[in-house]
């Protein structure tokens, strides 16, 4: 009998395929007119197997960007280094040129949103119990991965000499300033 804990390999390789696929096809030739039936027959796989898996194109920009979101969401909690973020920094501007389509919309915007979902449960469990803030964890979320993402976006697209260990502690700081300024509401 199959482990339910164990997941399947096959799957694990049939979505990496359509990930792989799918940011190749977005930074060759843009997000908007990458289709699903074209990222099905890059990765060798039915359209209906991509439906499997995924709901949408979008559903696979969210998985794209899920690492880097966690690490940003990860300066909430305070659970991420100023070396993790700078080396996280390094690779966003080392590959500019080739990631330049995330910092453009509509990805910068779907980016900000997909950081806010991991930020939000964080700032929901802060919340003492019974009490209702007067500005909404979700909008306290958005607000702060509009300013993460923001700030790194700049940074990257204006090839600023700032060393990316400045930024990493610009972001660390402003993110706990924003906490802070919010925390009383």
């Amino acid at each position: 009998m199959k482990n339910q804990r164990t997941p399947d390999r096959r799957a694990q390789r049939t979505r990496q395929a359509l990930l792989s696929a799918f940011v190749e096809l977005v930074l060759t030739r843009g997000y908007e007119t990458v289709t699903a039936r074209e990222i099905s027959h890059k990765a060798n796989v039915g359209r209906s197997t991509f439906y499997l898996h995924y709901a949408s194109k979008d559903d696979l920009l969210k998985e794209s960007l899920k690492t880097p979101s966690l690490a940003l969401a990860a300066c909430v909690r305070g659970k991420l280094t100023g070396e993790q973020l700078t080396r996280l920094l390094d690779h966003f501007r080392e590959q500019r040129a080739l990631n330049r389509i995330f910092f453009a919309d509509p990805i910068r915007a779907l980016w900000v949103k997909c950081v806010a979902t991991f930020i939000e449960p964080h700032l929901a469990r802060q919340q003492p119990r019974g009490m209702r803030p007067r500005v909404p964890a979700s909008l306290i979320a958005l607000m702060i991965a509009e300013m993460q993402i923001a700030l790194i976006t700049h940074w990257v697209t204006r090839k600023a000499s700032v060393k990316s260990e400045v930024i990493a502690a610009a972001l660390m700081a402003n993110t706990q300033a924003m906490l802070s300024a919010v925390e009383p509401l």
